[in-house]
């Protein structure tokens, strides 16, 4: 059991991009706000959270199913700092057929597979209202809820899950902002960072390299996704 740092750079991005077309750029077609990485650094290093020296920058977020895959490690607590929850496409409570592993539900798979027990969901400050009813069924179906309740800012969701075998397993799932983040005095084992260019303008490019500053990342590493970015067209190219 470990805890495993995970982050989108779509995060930083405001407004949400809620929608994509694959290997393709959203359109710079609106005003968008960027925010600094350095709030973010800074809260994660207040919640006692050391950054251990697997770290992994990659576009395609399923990635991160990968690296904690071959990590071998299992019931791992993931802190996922993200625009999107990434647990989409599954209304059952029987993970036996999950659709194909995808950015959009690598959580599930990687439920599935024994390598998940706890999420801490961090979305961006302003994007859900956690006081509103319906998050909770707009994301699960009842069979899927155990229970759920909020306390101190952090919506916490029990959710029911068969794995193949039929062996049944509980996740905790914890919604909230980074300044809600509980103290974890723990180191996180692997770090792995997804660009995801689908859902990130191009004028905000420039965070791939801010986020690798705060991680140490090789530059070598950083130029190779921003050479990604750069060769993928935008929706409307062809």
């Amino acid at each position: 059991m470990a805890l495993y740092l995970d982050i989108d750079i779509d995060y930083f991005i405001n407004p949400i991009i809620k929608e994509s077309r694959a290997n393709h750029r959203p359109l710079d077609d609106r005003s968008y706000y960027i925010n600094d990485p350095y709030q973010l650094f800074s809260i994660i290093k207040h919640k006692e959270i050391a950054l251990g020296q697997k770290r992994y920058i990659f576009t395609n977020h399923m990635q991160s199913h990968l690296r904690w895959w071959l990590n071998g490690k299992s019931d791992n607590t993931i802190i996922h700092i993200d625009a999107h929850s990434d647990l989409y496409g599954n209304p059952r409570v029987d993970l036996s057929k999950l659709e194909r592993l995808g950015c959009q539900n690598f959580l599930w798979h990687s439920i599935r597979e024994g390598l998940i027990s706890e999420i801490y969901w961090v979305f961006p400050d302003k994007a859900l209202d956690l006081t509103d009813n319906n998050i909770v069924m707009s994301m699960f179906t009842v069979d899927q809820i155990k229970n759920y309740y909020l306390k101190d800012n952090i919506l916490n969701i029990e959710i029911n899950c068969l794995l193949p075998g039929g062996q049944p397993k509980n996740i905790l799932y914890h919604l909230l902002k980074a300044t809600d983040l509980p103290l974890f005095n723990q180191k996180a084992e692997i770090i792995t960072v997804a660009t995801s260019p689908e859902f990130i303008p191009r004028q905000a490019d420039p965070l791939v390299t801010s986020v690798g500053r705060y991680l140490n990342l090789e530059t070598s590493m950083l130029e190779n996704i921003l050479q990604q970015h750069l060769d993928m067209k935008t929706i409307d190219e062809e």
